[in-house]
């Protein structure tokens, strides 16, 4: 009996040691579960089945899809309505993995012209090109702008902002 007793701590020590580890697992592998974002107009395909090109107007269509993500008045006016999911992996940046841009086209009399369902592989990749102006004058440091204004006192007015007491 003495040694059942003794037993049964091991016992249980090893089963609360193979949850913790089994814990440990489950919580690092949901760790490296992907997050999922979704951005942008929602479709609906029973929305969209009821526009009907040369009878829906835009109002009518505004009425049944809602505002558009973007409009465009070149070449006739146009809506946009644009839809992404971005993925994001543990550490890694997030990434777009799929875009949906229905293109709704309108005709001179406000009706429906044409539509167009573009995807991630329709776009055209535009790199970012960063130029600043260079402004007139000295670009000063951190501690050259703390210490240009040491002395300087007032408003800068006539008077050089001195307060003047009458007694």
């Amino acid at each position: 009996m003495a040694m059942n007793e003794q037993a049964k701590p091991a016992r249980q020590s090893s089963t609360v040691r193979n949850l913790l580890m089994a814990g440990l697992i489950g919580g690092s592998l949901l760790a490296c579960a992907p997050i999922i974002d979704q951005r942008g107009y929602v479709f609906d395909d029973r929305l969209i089945e009821r526009l009907e090109i040369g009878k829906t107007n835009i109002d009518q269509t505004l009425a049944i899809l809602g505002s558009p993500s973007t409009t465009s008045e070149i070449n006739g006016k146009a809506f946009y309505y644009i839809h992404s999911r971005f993925v994001r992996e543990s550490y890694r940046a997030t990434k777009e993995v799929e875009r949906k841009v229905m293109a709704i086209y309108f005709d001179r009399q406000s009706n429906i012209r044409d539509m167009a369902v573009y995807g991630l592989d329709d776009g055209i990749i535009i790199e970012i090109v960063q130029r600043t102006t260079e402004s007139q004058g000295a670009e000063l440091s951190i501690i050259g702008q703390l210490f240009s204004n040491a002395g300087r006192f007032g408003d800068g007015g006539v008077d050089g902002g001195l307060i003047k007491i009458k007694i």
